[in-house]
């Protein structure tokens, strides 16, 4: 099932050893958080990394309100895999009790994702191919994503 996600800190500093374009996650407001599964490749599930950037590029996708203005964006060229162990469902419902406003905006980006999941997993699929291909000429744009595929599960929790 396609949900939002919060990655194990620990993990991302693990993957980091290997790929130092593999996002932060620990902002001083919001903690930057994933959406997921965008990708499923020979068994490794991957998810992509939501920003509260606008700009256009085309390794990304742009998520828009209903009068379809962007209000954030999916990272593809940063996705990673990741195993279950270290994601954490987001609980939209807990962040409402604290930040309703935080939480209305989370449900928008969240109602976008679902609506446009089939697009989602096709851009995916499109960035993976170039996260793979050292040959194409945007591959230093991604993350190695055959290098983070040798490694993830390799991640022991402490």
């Amino acid at each position: 099932m396609f949900r939002f996600y919060d990655v194990s800190e620990d993990y991302i500093k693990y993957l980091k050893q290997f790929e130092p374009k593999v996002p932060n996650v620990n902002y001083a407001l919001n903690s930057k958080f994933v959406c997921g599964i965008v990708l499923n490749v020979n068994g490794i599930d991957y998810y992509a990394p939501i920003s509260h950037t606008i700009q256009k590029f085309r390794t990304s996708m742009l998520i828009l309100d209903k009068n379809n203005n962007p209000i954030s964006s999916i990272r593809f060229s940063f996705m990673f895999p990741a195993l279950e162990s270290v994601l954490t469902i987001k609980d939209f419902n807990i962040i409402k009790k604290t930040d309703p406003n935080y939480a209305a905006l989370l449900q928008k980006e969240y109602y976008f994702c679902l609506k446009n999941l089939n697009d989602i997993k096709k851009k995916a699929l499109s960035v993976y191919k170039i996260g793979c291909n050292v040959n194409h000429p945007m591959f230093t744009n991604c993350c190695n994503f055959i290098l983070l595929e040798n490694n993830y599960r390799n991640f022991q929790v402490s």
